[in-house]
């Protein structure tokens, strides 16, 4: 019997931007694999009291993640869901939704990381309120009482799973596939490097909040490979504040075009602070184009050291990223190519299998429920 997965969400579902572009083929990994329906509660405001609060706080309130909001998500989401006649619910970073859904059905959250592992690390979690961050948690502890299984993104954001109370023996972890996947073949096939035809080392930052995806450390760090004697040229997509004349920023892009630039470098360097998944790592692999990053986070779960580029501790990430970029551009890679990177996105991190692993969690949890 096929399982009717009710994929809830409070992102806006036919969005191809919604939350960092993985929505979408979320939906299209499951639906491939099962029945599904989506129901997204984008369309219920924030509650008033929720409001109200965050105006009188002399600190960050967030209002989207308030009891009062809760109910009325909860009650929306609810009516939505019977109204579509689902076996399970797959919530995606729908924890308010699922806090107060009421019900019988059984649900399954995906979840990127736990909300102490957030707190002070993302913008939006830090500086909160006591009144604030004292409603996530108690958010999050109503949703676990809800929920059956749980997917995780990476292996840290299990452990934290596990950490907040979560049985081990309903968590799976099942990294996210790519919000952006090669335009063509030859987007994915392996190239050579202008570094080992003698040009120079192309190196690419993908920055959508500079601060915590280290910008500043990613310059450095190029900055000291140029002064080992590595020949680099550095292009800067995203937030990036004034940066040197040398440095390539075409802007924003599209999809496709980012595609272009994942397609014609060499290495993503990513020296992220806090990193939960890291999408621009996941588009980096699905285009064979190997990463250096710091192994924060949910980054040693996208990431293989060896395979599909090279971890960076984070309390010498410019030095050690540099040191790296000044091998490659000798051409030392030692292993790594845009093969081997593609050949681990197939592995480990290819939709299919990720919509199979959370086809398999949703059926287990429809079946204990009806036993």
């Amino acid at each position: 019997m096929v399982v009717r997965i009710g994929f809830l969400t409070p992102w806006r579902t036919d969005d191809p931007g919604a939350w960092s572009g993985i929505i979408r083929p979320m939906l299209g990994a499951l639906a491939d694999v099962a029945d599904v329906v989506p129901v997204s509660t984008h369309d219920v405001p924030a509650a008033l009291l929720d409001r109200a609060a965050a105006r009188l706080s002399r600190r960050t309130y967030l209002w989207d993640f308030g009891l009062a909001t809760a109910r009325a998500r909860g009650r929306a989401a609810a009516a939505r869901l019977r109204a579509a006649r689902v076996d399970v619910v797959f919530a995606v970073a729908a924890s308010v939704d699922v806090a107060r859904l009421g019900g019988s059905v059984p649900v399954v959250q995906y979840v990127d990381a736990a909300f102490d592992d957030l707190k002070d690390r993302y913008s939006v979690f830090t500086g909160l309120s006591r009144l604030s961050a004292m409603q996530v948690r108690r958010i999050g502890a109503l949703a676990a009482r809800r929920t059956a299984g749980y997917v995780a993104a990476s292996q840290w954001a299990a452990d934290g799973l596990v950490r907040a109370g979560a049985d081990p023996a309903r968590v799976v972890v099942a990294p996210p596939g790519a919000a952006i996947l090669p335009r063509t073949a030859a987007d994915r096939a392996p190239a050579t490097s202008d570094a080992a035809a003698g040009g120079p080392l192309r190196v690419l930052v993908v920055a959508s909040d500079w601060e915590r995806k280290g910008g500043d450390r990613a310059l450095d760090a190029v900055a000291q490979a140029r002064a080992a004697g590595a020949d680099i040229a550095l292009t800067v997509i995203g937030s990036a504040p004034s940066l040197p004349d040398d440095v390539r920023a075409p802007g924003r892009l599209t999809a496709d075009e980012l595609s272009a630039e994942y397609a014609r470098a060499d290495v993503l360097l990513e020296l992220a602070r806090a990193n939960a998944a890291g999408v621009a790592l996941t588009d980096a692999a699905a285009h064979g184009l190997p990463a250096i990053a710091t192994g924060v986070g949910g980054v040693p779960s996208i990431v293989a050291e060896g395979r599909s580029g090279w971890l960076v501790p984070d309390d010498a990430a410019s030095s050690a990223a540099g040191e790296r970029l000044a091998a490659l551009a000798r051409g030392a890679e030692g292993g790594v190519s845009r093969a081997s990177a593609a050949a681990w996105y197939a592995e480990a991190l290819d939709w299919a299998a990720w919509g199979e692993r959370v086809a398999a969690l949703c059926l287990r949890a429809r079946d204990e429920a009806v036993r």
